[in-house]
């Protein structure tokens, strides 16, 4: 397909496309937080009793699809059907496998096989939502204009992660609150997946690549020194997310003397006694939340209107100061407050390096998915590193007070989110900036439409 039917494509990308891709995005979200939130406490009441390799092993098999994202990028690069087009299949194809197994995964455990049954359910899940996650991501890249793709890529996002931090403790409460059986709730999920994914019909797709060399492709992915820079950059970009989505509510609870840390294990009999704790990490996430959709919207309009390198550089210093504000002991709202930040700084992060990579996977038409892909591939390995780490931290500060361990989480996390501006700075800025041609355009597009609004009253 030639530039310009490319261009008069792009054009046609509809608002309500962005609405399609949030919606779906958060639903995959929601799945990751099942299986950190509800799915543990699931299985200590099917077995009574679960040691914590057990949790931990089912969390490193349930992430462990989202590492590999490239290979699902190659395949939706080059694989397609002409008729439904070049992503739709492989995002409405891996939503059904997804869903699927949530809706007979309940069926097909028993009181002795639990562990084991939601860790092969759960790799089958993952592989589908990586794989449908990947093609939205390229399907994006396809459709969406650069001038959009901060915005648009930011609130797709922004909306997952809401997503991973609000579905599984929003679940908890429900099943706690009201008494809903969990397994009502799995089966209910499979559904909502399933469905959903076919909102995707309703994007038109811009173009198709009929002949593309996978071989040829690795090299040029991974064999430019360019891209390792690139690499790095995105292998630093999330290096506190996990903690953000898993202890920050934990640390407020903490702090309100709601939950006990002694000897490096957290003390759950609070849990046990006081059920409504559930509803106030439930509240707590949503708090954050609220700060992740504000950020990437932010975020989105600085990358695109302003500058992507402003976007980057305001996410490190909302990222850095949030961290160090956060340990000043304070009372209950203002640690709300602080959370809320700290919830904005992952979104301004999402729209800034989205907006950034998904630009110079521009640059490869022809395996922009697989650029992407592979690009978050490295963000989520970085993720596991950052979460690594704090579990390091955690073992070696065992004998002292949950403040000061997490004193010295949160200086670490503050210093190590620096590191990723020095691969920045080695990226080429007229490979992810917009050209001033393009924000012109826009402002002269938007002085148009105008006028024609004023001439038509």
């Amino acid at each position: 397909m030639n530039k310009e039917t490319s261009m008069k494509l792009e054009k046609n990308f509809k608002t309500s496309y962005t609405r399609i891709f949030a919606i779906i995005y958060f639903i995959q979200g929601i799945s990751l937080s099942l299986f950190t939130t509800v799915i543990p406490i699931y299985l200590i009441l099917q077995l009574e009793a679960l040691e914590a390799t057990g949790i931990s092993t089912l969390c490193t098999i349930v992430l462990l699809p989202f590492a590999v994202k490239f290979i699902y990028g190659l395949l939706s690069d080059k694989y397609h059907f002409k008729r439904i087009g070049r992503r739709k299949p492989w995002i409405i194809g891996a939503s059904i496998l997804a869903g699927t197994t949530w809706l007979f995964l309940p069926f097909l455990v028993t009181e002795f096989n639990p562990l084991i049954a939601y860790m092969i359910g759960g790799l089958i899940i993952s592989v589908g939502m990586a794989i449908s996650d990947t093609a939205i991501d390229g399907m994006i890249l396809d459709n969406c204009p650069k001038e959009q793709l901060g915005r648009v890529q930011g609130i797709c996002w922004g909306f997952r992660s809401v997503g991973m931090i609000l579905g599984g403790p929003l679940v908890v409460a429900v099943y706690i609150l009201i008494g809903i059986n969990i397994e009502i709730i799995f089966i209910s999920y499979g559904f909502i997946v399933i469905s959903t994914c076919f909102l995707v019909l309703i994007v038109e797709e811009s173009f198709i690549i009929n002949e593309i060399n996978l071989i040829e492709n690795l090299k040029t992915v991974f064999g430019k020194k360019k891209n390792w820079t690139v690499f790095s950059f995105a292998f630093f970009n999330a290096f506190v997310d996990g903690v953000i989505f898993l202890f920050v509510s934990l640390f407020i609870l903490f702090q309100t003397g709601d939950l006990t840390f002694q000897g490096g294990t957290i003390n759950t009999s609070a849990i046990e006694e006081n059920k409504y704790l559930y509803g106030s990490n439930a509240f707590i996430s949503f708090i954050i939340g609220a700060g992740v959709i504000m950020g990437a919207i932010v975020g989105g309009y600085i990358a695109d209107f302003k500058s992507r390198k402003g976007s980057f550089y305001t996410a490190l210093i909302v990222t850095t100061v949030s961290l160090i504000v956060f340990i000043i002991p304070a009372p209950f709202w203002l640690l709300l407050i602080f959370a809320f930040f700290i919830g904005s700084s992952n979104g301004l992060r999402i729209s800034g390096f989205s907006a950034i990579v998904g630009q110079i996977s521009k640059l490869y038409p022809e395996i922009d998915s697989t650029y992407y892909a592979t690009c978050n591939s490295f963000q989520n390995i970085g993720t596991q590193l950052g979460l690594i780490s704090i579990n390091i931290i955690l073992v070696l500060s065992s004998q002292l007070s949950y403040y000061t361990t997490f004193l010295i989480i949160f200086i670490f996390l503050a210093m190590a989110s620096n590191i990723g501006i020095i691969p920045f700075l080695f990226l080429n800025s007229e490979e992810y900036e917009l050209p001033k041609s393009y924000k012109e355009n826009i402002l002269k597009e938007k002085k148009v439409l105008n006028k024609s609004a004023e001439a038509l009253d």
